[in-house]
């Protein structure tokens, strides 16, 4: 069985696949020892990976390094896709898992892969299986702490899945809620059409922490699975060991 671990930019997921199959997921704050033991003593761990966005976690890797095959993911992994960025140095780590989730998932096929959460990732990989990057865009929370942040009085907002968000926002909270529900909606159709004219029979992937809050057209959303990160890592690891 494999233990796959995502540090976040918020939060942590952590996920035990048995082969193709997740038979245990779920998502931290942060993520202790005490965690690690209770599921590498649950499950029988055979190989991990670890990607790691935030501070260095020396005693998470020490831990895996005893129980298990461990592989860190950085830059230098090796990665069943050809990287075509020019700097894949500080390629993001989550951008290259879902790029290699939709090779697996759809080979030899030209993929967007829209990831939207803390922020939002826009990345192509082509029916060669090479990558060539994409764009970044701030998510929900960043522009709502961005408005608050950097202005005088426009309070801090809060984004709730069922909530429908009107046109025409009738108060200062309704009208930030507004502008930043709808610009990121169009956004993310316009970027779906403009890589529809760039690349014949593009498929396109939405998949994120808040991509639900979101009501895209289905001709759009052809594809949103919340693990599909994770498979991504497991497909990494998998390479790798």
């Amino acid at each position: 069985m494999n233990l796959i671990i995502d540090i976040g930019n918020t939060t942590s997921k952590v996920a035990v696949f048995d082969h193709q199959n997740i038979i245990f997921h779920d998502v931290y704050e942060d993520i202790e020892i005490a965690t690690l033991e209770k599921i590498t003593k649950e499950f029988s761990i055979k190989s991990s990976i670890l990607s790691n966005v935030r501070n260095n976690s020396f005693e998470l890797e020490d831990y895996l390094n005893k129980k298990t095959n461990l592989v860190e993911f950085n830059s230098k992994t090796k990665v069943p896709i050809i990287i075509a960025y020019k700097t894949p140095e500080t390629l993001g780590k989550d951008r290259i898992a879902l790029a290699v989730a939709a090779s697996k998932v759809y080979p030899q096929k030209n993929t967007l892969i829209i990831d939207i959460g803390t922020c939002i990732t826009y990345d192509f990989i082509d029916k060669t299986a090479t990558y060539y990057g994409g764009a970044i865009s701030p998510g929900v929370t960043l522009r709502a702490k961005a408005l608050n942040l950097f202005t005088g009085k426009l309070p801090l907002v809060e984004f709730e899945n069922k909530n429908k968000i009107d046109f025409i926002g009738n108060s200062t909270e309704n009208s930030i809620k507004s502008g930043i529900f709808y610009g990121i909606q169009f956004e993310i159709l316009k970027t779906i059409e403009e890589y529809q004219n760039y690349s014949d029979d593009l498929i396109t992937i939405v998949t994120g922490g808040n991509f639900q809050v979101f009501d895209l057209e289905s001709k759009n959303r052809i594809f949103a699975d919340k693990f599909f990160l994770l498979k991504g890592l497991n497909e990494i690891l998998k390479f790798n060991v």
